[in-house]
């Protein structure tokens, strides 16, 4: 499985560790047209995905609670 463990620091208190899992976007190459004309390529990337594994053990804030803060600030 692609993908690679990250640790964070807690968007509230900044002195917890957050433990999550990244996936980065996958890029995929697609030609629109037909055979006999040459068409264009179309170059498309999907979306990185976060998967939040803990809480903050220090501030006590729950999964949930990190994720929707990390989204808000643009962290993830």
């Amino acid at each position: 499985m692609r993908g690679q463990y990250e640790e964070l620091s807690c968007p509230f208190c900044d002195k917890g560790i957050i433990q999550c899992w990244y996936i980065p976007g996958a890029i995929s190459v697609k030609r629109s047209g037909a055979r006999s004309l040459p068409g264009k390529k179309v170059i498309e990337k999907s979306s990185d995905i976060w998967l939040i594994k803990s809480g903050c053990s220090v501030c006590g804030k729950s999964q949930e609670e990190i994720e929707k803060e990390l989204k808000k600030k643009g962290i993830i």
